[in-house]
């Protein structure tokens, strides 16, 4: 795993999540494997922009031996390819190795600019979380929000990485003692609507065995439901909206609607421009017009 908190490790579980940061920044998805050579050649190149771009940009490597169906979802055909992701959207892809401007000027293009000087806290804290000393940035989160007890900001970010920890409770009461106005946009009004699938899952079995449960009776709507949770709080949206559209499409009524209820739970969850949205939002609309 990369040391540089602007370089990121990708699978299908935190893909989305990777995805977010694009309403920001641009993000660089690098498609590579150990066989290609071309690839050992770009990596370092594009470790190199994300440390002088100092969150102008994030790198996210997905090793496409590893990560098939990732590769497979984007229509790699060979290595390296660059998919370049703005704002929750494809907007350009780069198929094999390209001179280092190329690269510098999608990124200027897209507005990253290169940060003399960042928050420092913060920095320390994602670099943390990134090599696996999650509570670290936790016992960090808190106390810079003693020093500043009214960052939206810093309350915003401790909640997420508890949500992602399972800590559902104590990321709520976080949420909670933010302003109206913070809870009411995102990321904290999808980081409460995250809290809605934590409260399914609650006693829930685990995954494993909901999707086992859900293969043997495909009619048992709760195990469905509670399947669903479970795949958002793993990190996979998209195999959690595909159970609730089978639950709206073949029991519309279920707990009033719930297969309608979980969907819109997840837009919130994923912001409007989300291409994930865009697609089952009018999957839904279909069903329901």
């Amino acid at each position: 795993m990369s040391e540089s908190p602007y370089v990121i490790d990708v699978n299908q579980y935190n893909f989305t999540q990777i995805v977010e940061s694009s309403q920001r920044v641009p993000v660089l998805v690098d498609f590579w494997a150990d066989w290609c050579q071309p690839c050992q050649t770009l990596s370092p190149m594009l470790d190199k922009l994300a440390r002088e771009y100092r969150g102008g940009v994030i790198v996210a490597k997905v090793n496409a031996d590893a990560e098939q169906g990732l590769a497979a979802h984007f229509r790699v055909r060979s290595l390296p390819t660059v998919m370049v992701i703005w704002q929750g959207q494809i907007v350009d892809q780069l198929v094999g190795l390209q001179p280092e401007s190329v690269y510098r000027e999608i990124i200027d293009r897209l507005g990253g600019q290169a940060q003399e000087s960042g928050d420092p806290v913060q920095d320390q804290i994602d670099a943390l979380w990134q090599r696996g000393r999650q509570q670290q940035a936790i016992d960090l989160l808190r106390e810079a929000l003693k020093q500043e007890p009214d960052n939206a900001q810093l309350k915003i970010s401790l909640a997420d990485k508890l949500l992602q920890l399972d800590r559902a409770e104590e990321a709520r009461n976080v949420l909670q003692n933010l302003p109206a106005e913070e809870r009411e946009r995102q990321p904290a009004s999808g980081l409460l609507a995250r809290l809605q699938f934590a409260d399914l899952a609650q006693g829930a079995p685990d995954l494993a065995k909901l999707e086992a449960q859900v293969k043997a009776n495909p009619d048992d709507w709760n195990a469905r439901r509670q399947l669903a949770a479970r795949y958002v709080l793993a990190g996979n949206p998209e195999a959690a909206l595909e159970q609730f559209m089978d639950l709206l499409r073949r029991n519309p009524q279920f707990e009033d609607g719930a297969g309608r209820k979980g969907l819109i739970a997840i837009f919130e969850m994923l912001g409007n421009e989300d291409p994930l949205v865009i697609t089952y939002r009018r999957r839904m609309f279909s069903l329901l017009h």
